[in-house]
């Protein structure tokens, strides 16, 4: 097992540079921060929970399968989950897993890069530009995403890979994301370099049915930022975000809300971005939807942000989740 170290949440991100895993956040939780009145007897008391950081083995394999099958939603079942889960192992000290029970235990995220174009020829790698582009076409931005996965090789473009189960605090995303910022400049010294151009982020998020309903009653399943269908005047309250349709003073509200806060805040920096719907199903909430009893139901945003804006990228998110 590799060493392991122990920083406070509130640590000085940059420390992370010159550590390895594992990595121990500590995260504390206030219970009166609840409101409840029926906890007077613990009020004040804090609850301590270690998230640890360990690189990718074969022993998360299944885990990493979980973890990457809410990537793709209802289309999960078109992507060889298994092949991409191997590739993620196969890269070695490339990437985090995030646990609380020691290596041995079930990883509850993970964060890693895949090549692009080194893998460019794996059945998963090109499942997943296929589908991509497909969305982007609908969504009319697919000559723009083309340029970007089909990119000379000294312009390599990297899948950024970031899912944890729900009650994992986004605060452990942006030391995941120095770490492998760190990774990725060792790995440039070797024969396998991690230097990319452009990073795509496939983003889950969940929309009110009125709205999916509406849409799917249009040719596209995609809407590009640029070109809506209807005008929208976007409304970003407690980090949720909502459209008003200006066209002809309607007044159709339609609510958006990441399932990641920090996607909300990553989105800042894309170059390029677009929305789709699942290929397989266009179904309302469902009891199984964790959002269902809002009448909200998935999609996805895909992003692709520049390597320039990384850096930003990560102190924006320093900023906002440690408040």
């Amino acid at each position: 097992m590799s060493r392991k170290r122990t920083h406070e949440d509130q640590t000085d991100d940059a420390e992370m540079h010159d550590v390895e895993k594992n990595t121990t956040v500590d995260k504390q939780l206030d219970p009166e921060s609840s409101g409840s009145e029926d906890d007077d007897d613990d009020a004040g008391s804090t609850v301590d929970v270690d998230f640890e950081f360990f690189e990718p083995t074969e022993i998360d394999f299944h885990g990493i399968k979980s973890l990457l099958k809410s990537s793709f939603g209802d289309d999960a079942q078109d992507f060889d989950i298994s092949g991409l889960a191997d590739l993620i192992l196969e890269q070695g000290e490339i990437g985090s897993t995030v646990k609380t029970d020691g290596e041995e235990s079930d990883p509850y995220a993970l964060l890693t890069v895949i090549d692009l174009n080194k893998n460019r020829e794996k059945p998963v790698v090109r499942q997943i530009k296929d589908y991509l582009l497909k969305k982007a076409e609908k969504a009319k931005v697919a000559a723009k995403l083309a340029d970007i996965l089909d990119a000379p090789d000294k312009q390599h473009t990297g899948l950024l890979i970031s899912e944890r189960v729900v009650n994992v605090p986004p605060q452990v995303v942006a030391p995941m994301l120095r770490m492998l910022v760190d990774e990725m400049k060792s790995a440039n010294g070797t024969d396998t370099p991690y230097n990319f151009e452009h990073f795509v982020i496939v983003c889950p998020l969940y929309r009110d049915t009125e709205a999916v309903a509406d849409d799917a009653d249009d040719d596209s399943d995609g809407a590009s930022e640029t070109e809506r269908k209807r005008p929208l005047v976007s409304i970003r309250r407690n980090g949720k975000s909502s459209a008003r349709d200006t066209t002809n003073n309607a007044m159709h509200m339609s609510l958006e809300t990441h399932v990641y806060a920090e996607e909300e805040f990553i989105e800042e920096f894309a170059c390029l971005k677009f929305d789709y719907k699942f290929t397989r199903t266009k179904r309302a909430a469902e009891s199984r939807n964790s959002f269902a009893d809002s009448g909200l139901s998935p999609f996805r945003r895909c992003l692709v942000v520049h390597k320039s804006k990384l850096s930003d990228l990560i102190d924006r998110l320093n900023d906002v989740l440690s408040s």
